[in-house]
Parts: C-alpha cells; sequence; structure tokens
C-alpha cells in the first residue's frame, strides 16, 4: 500500500519521494537532514505502523534541531500503540519541530485506529505546531487497507480523495513554493 502512495506522490510531480522500510529512523532522520542542510524542506508521512516510524524519526530531527514541515500520520494509532515498547515512540504528542501534522484515521479501520474515538486523536506540545485529526466515520466504509488506497482514480471514495490525497497534495505545493 505505501508503495501505491509513494507512486501517486511521484507522480503528482515529487520525484524525490523516497520510500523506507521499519526501525531505520536513524538512517531516514540522517538522509533527512542532510536534505534540510540544502535547504529543502522536510515531509514525513506514514501509513499503519509507517506512521509510528516517521513519528519516532521527527523526534530524532527534533533532537538535532531539523525542521519537520509536514508530519503526515495514516492509520497509525491502531494496534503498534499496543507495543510502544518496539516503537519506543509516543504517539500522542507532535514534537515542536513539527509545523503542520495531519493525523488521518478511520472508525471503521480494525487495525490502524482505536476503538475509542479520541484515541485516535494527537497534539501539539508547542503553540508553534499545528495539528488536526482528520477521522472518517464508520458509515464512510474506509479501511485500513482502503485509507492508503490510491489507485485506480475511479474507485476512490470522493471523502478519501477530497480529504486525504487533495490535502496532502496542496500542502505539499505549499511547502514547496514557500
Amino acid at each position: 500500500m505505501q508503495r501505491h502512495l509513494v507512486h501517486y506522490i511521484r507522480a503528482a510531480g515529487y520525484a524525490d519521494a523516497s520510500l523506507y522500510g521499519h526501525l531505520q529512523a536513524a538512517v531516514i532522520a540522517d538522509d533527512l537532514q542532510k536534505a534540510a542542510a540544502q535547504g529543502r524542506p522536510v515531509v514525513l508521512v506514514g501509513y499503519s505502523q509507517g506512521g509510528l516510524e516517521a513519528m519516532k524519526v521527527a523526534r530524532r530531527l527534533e533532537r538535532r534541531g531539523v525542521p519537520v514541515a509536514l508530519l503526515l500520520l495514516i492509520a497509525a494509532r491502531g494496534l503498534g500503540r499496543i507495543f510502544p515498547h518496539r516503537w519506543r515512540a509516543d504517539m500522542r504528542h507532535v514534537p515542536p519541530n513539527v509545523a503542520l501534522c495531519l493525523n488521518y484515521f478511520a472508525e471503521g479501520d480494525l487495525l490502524g485506529s482505536d476503538p475509542r474515538p479520541e484515541g485516535n486523536e494527537v497534539v501539539a506540545i508547542s503553540p508553534e505546531s499545528r495539528v488536526e485529526n482528520i477521522g472518517f466515520s464508520r458509515r464512510e466504509n474506509i479501511s485500513h487497507i482502503g485509507i492508503s488506497s490510491c489507485y485506480p482514480l475511479v474507485r476512490i471514495p470522493a471523502a478519501l480523495k477530497t480529504r486525504l490525497h487533495d490535502r496532502l497534495l496542496a500542502e505539499l505545493a505549499a511547502i514547496t513554493k514557500a
């Protein structure tokens, strides 16, 4: 699923979008720190347990003084939160180096969402960070795999296209123009 999202982002004109695996936070942070030193904005997108990894990377970058323009979490409050010792990441609090965090979850997603609606929300620990918790209701019928779907476009639910895909591309455009 994450490959679909990377392909979608690259096809939208962001050819340097990269895909990493799990448990590579140090490597990812090193690469992004180099990119930031070249004046490039840092954007982290994490789906499912990759969202846990993205939060972990954001924290590493915070310790290094590297700003994160956008942290996008997709279905990252599910079963992975049961094993926080594995991830060593506080998934509830967005670090202060993150300018904007968009946190997506679906009530119908048994793997990537907490059964309690408030359990899906993240909060900023700094007033400089903006956080938006964006949920899809159970009646919108967005599954764990469905929330990361990008293809075929004609089969993507309108709510997913508008609230996640279009929003992501708009945020990327704004970041790269800044």
